[in-house]
């Protein structure tokens, strides 16, 4: 039995490729967590008291986040792409859906 040693490397050439949708939905799902603090630090700042444009904020944060992870998902079930980029999209994606439902329903709740 041959023993690897530290010069033996293992390459594997493919024709894979970053998807360019799958990039987009990498970028864009931060938009979520950016409107995410946004909101929170008004907010906290206003006492609990924010406006109505703080729950649109939200609204549409959560509405950008299902987007992406539907891109996302899109984008990881295809072949020939490396999937890093659309799967690291999906996670961010769901932490931000996870996020603003938690803050909802705290909302509704009233803890």
């Amino acid at each position: 039995m041959k023993r690897k040693s530290h010069t033996d490397k293992n390459y594997k050439f493919t024709k894979k490729k970053h998807s360019g949708r799958g990039i987009f939905a990498l970028i864009f799902s931060f938009a979520p967590l950016v409107m995410f603090f946004y909101a929170v630090a008004v907010s906290f700042l206003k006492e609990g008291q924010a406006s109505e444009t703080i729950g649109c904020v939200g609204i549409a944060s959560l509405l950008a986040a299902l987007l992406t992870l539907k891109v996302s998902i899109s984008e990881a079930r295809k072949e020939n792409v490396i999937k890093k980029v659309p799967v690291t999209g999906a996670v961010m994606s769901v932490l931000m859906l996870a996020g603003w439902i938690s803050v909802y329903v705290i909302g509704w709740v009233g803890l």
